[in-house]
């Protein structure tokens, strides 16, 4: 498994909305696996402290894996919530994974799975508790930090489970998921195969163990029906696992990063993580 790096990656070219804050620690641009062909990236957050204290804390980590589609997207598109949690104490990594067409299901499964085995292998030198990480995404990274809650794999006694998760606007049944902005993408993502369509589907996977939830979506979303967050609530209320949803009424899918929503969906979030996970 690739090493962390002992010191920060150059000054990265910021989104224009993002404001590194003083108190954070930015280092981007880590391989964190090699699956054939190409290099896993992730941008690691950082409470500022001395190494000696790193060494000493116990922070709950956090995952965050962006959307785009199962085509495109960029990590950075979470850095603004990872900064903020960092500035609180959270020390956080935004993945990276592969794309549809080239690479069907479960290619991206794996690939946030080795980014959570990143994160518990290095987190001695980062300062976070392996045994309190949690994981937000959005859109396809909403569904697959869904399966990070749902679904366990223990490679070299590294385990790729989370202990919470935030959900904005994922797909959580493949089976029900009709929309014709969802198409295309689930066609290239599971081949047409029903059964994959299941065995990707976090709604299908849940059990009793499955992570407390946060669903985050907008009622107005017109790529992924807010029955999906509906439905997948209902599940794990079933199962006896803790759950809330938070609507945004009207508001269209990526609602969470834009305003008047940013900072209503980042603080409840936070509190959520916070109640969990426990303070940093």
């Amino acid at each position: 498994m690739p090493a962390a790096p002992a010191a920060p990656a150059a000054p990265p070219a910021q989104d224009p909305a993002f404001v590194l804050p003083d108190t954070v620690e930015l280092r981007e641009g880590i391989v964190f696996a090699r699956p054939p062909g190409k290099d896993l990236l992730l941008d690691v957050f950082l409470p500022r402290q001395t190494s000696r204290q790193r060494q000493t804390a116990t922070a709950p980590g956090i995952v965050y894996v962006h959307g785009g589609g199962w085509r495109g997207g960029n990590r950075r598109a979470f850095w603004r919530q990872a900064a903020h949690l960092a500035k609180l104490g959270f020390p956080g990594v935004t993945l990276s994974y592969r794309f549809t067409p080239d690479h069907r299901f479960p290619a991206q499964l794996e690939d946030v799975r080795d980014g959570v085995r990143w994160l518990r292998a290095h987190a001695v030198e980062l300062g976070v508790d392996p045994h309190r990480l949690g994981a937000a995404g959005g859109s396809a990274g909403g569904h697959l930090v869904a399966l990070l809650g749902t679904t366990e794999e223990i490679v070299d006694g590294l385990s790729a489970k989370v202990q919470a998760v935030a959900a904005f606007n994922g797909v959580f049944d493949f089976q029900t998921l009709d929309t014709s902005g969802a198409r295309g993408p689930r066609q290239d993502l599971l081949g047409g195969d029903p059964r994959v369509a299941v065995e990707a589907s976090p709604l299908h996977r849940a059990d009793a163990t499955a992570a407390p939830t946060l669903l985050l979506h907008g009622t107005g979303d017109q790529t992924v029906p807010f029955t999906q967050s509906i439905a997948f609530q209902r599940r794990l209320q079933e199962l006896g696992v803790r759950t809330e949803l938070y609507s945004a009424e009207d508001a269209a899918h990526g609602f969470f990063n834009r305003p008047p929503h940013f900072q209503p969906t980042l603080e409840r979030m936070t509190r959520f993580f916070l109640d969990i996970l426990g303070t940093p």
